[in-house]
């Protein structure tokens, strides 16, 4: 996919949050906090094609591909939502290219009790 995205395309609402690490009666703790101040406009790209086969073969879930401006404030260990989704997406992979970031993203696979 061509890092490449016009000011149209944009249109996709996302939350960016960034782990933090603290430690409470001897246990550690992981919280997500807002990367940025507010949401960030993104372009979002459901995964289609070879890009499903390709996804299954990792067990991936709901593969997307979002392109933003870059910022080193996103990280592989940061978490993404959607505007109205209730569950975060995780980073897999991000590609830098000309002041764009190519970020792919899964939903996590949960163990589901029965």
């Amino acid at each position: 996919m061509a890092a490449r995205a016009n000011a149209g395309e944009l249109r996709t609402k996302i939350t960016i949050k960034n782990p933090v690490y603290t430690i409470r009666d001897g246990f550690s703790r992981e919280e997500f906090v807002n990367a940025f101040t507010r949401p960030v406009w993104c372009k979002w790209v459901n995964a289609h094609g070879a890009e499903i086969y390709q996804a299954a073969e990792l067990h991936l879930r709901e593969p997307a591909t979002i392109t933003m401006r870059y910022s080193p404030l996103v990280t592989v260990k940061s978490r993404i939502w959607r505007e109205r989704d209730t569950e975060p997406y995780e980073v897999i992979s991000i590609n830098n290219v000309n002041d764009l970031s190519l970020i792919h993203i899964s939903e996590p696979t949960r163990l589901r009790c029965i």
